[in-house]
């Protein structure tokens, strides 16, 4: 059985809607600026996995700060009692007060994120979890990650994209330093892989801006090619 689809999701690469007086609701300074947008974001990585025509292949980006709505968190999630549930109330020293009658509608973003992505995944897909990490919590360059349940991908397009990606001259970590991938709740069966990337290994963090010499994103294109035909020819979920 081959994968009928790709399907990307990002998201966590805006940082739109921080500043509105319906959505933020943040004490925004230049401390939390620095000290936790311009770290937690994941910048540029809707140019490094977007973009590529390939037939097979969807992309689903979050519109959104994740300091908004965190689009991938679970309903319920455990981060909640942290403050860093589907809506963030708390991150570090910094707080959110959200007004009672402006939650409908931030978790309501949730929703069509959600939604987005059940319409696009289909029966025998494979959902590419898109991220980037600060350098400073490892030095490893790639991260593939991936729930240890039904949704696990066979072992061979593990094996795949770490050697892909090795074979590059990337440090890669399975499961580490992050694992788990995206899944949302669909009514048929797909698999879902992470894929982080060390901020280091394709921007300067200082400066924010992307190295335009660096191979990653023709890698992720040549991973997704092999995904959508001769590996996946021979294995079945």
């Amino acid at each position: 059985m081959k994968y009928k689809r790709i399907v990307i999701n990002e998201p966590h690469a805006s940082i739109e809607g921080l500043y509105d007086e319906h959505l933020g609701f943040w004490d925004i300074d230049e401390e939390f600026f620095n000290d936790v947008v311009l770290k937690w974001t994941d910048w540029h990585t809707d140019y490094l996995f977007h973009g590529n025509r390939i037939d097979g292949v969807r992309t689903v980006r979050f519109p959104y700060s994740r300091f908004i709505v965190d689009a991938e968190r679970l309903w319920d999630d455990p981060l909640e009692r942290k403050g860093q549930g589907i809506l963030y109330t708390r991150f570090g020293r910094y707080v959110r007060n959200i007004p009672d009658e402006n939650r409908s509608n931030l978790l309501g973003l949730w929703h069509q994120h959600q939604a987005k992505l059940r319409k696009n995944l289909c029966p025998d897909a494979l959902l590419l979890d898109c991220h980037s990490f600060p350098s400073e919590l490892s030095d490893v360059d790639i991260c593939i990650g991936y729930n240890e349940d039904w949704s696990k991908p066979h072992r061979d397009v593990i094996e795949c994209a770490v050697n892909l990606f090795e074979d590059h001259g990337y440090k890669v970590g399975v499961n580490e330093p992050y694992s788990n991938s995206e899944t949302p709740d669909c009514p048929f069966q797909y698999q879902s892989m992470m894929l982080e990337v060390n901020k280091k290994a394709y921007m300067d963090e200082q400066s924010l801006r992307i190295r335009h010499d660096h191979k990653y994103k023709k890698n992720v294109r040549d991973l997704m090619l092999h995904l959508l035909s001769e590996l996946s020819e021979n294995n079945s979920f």
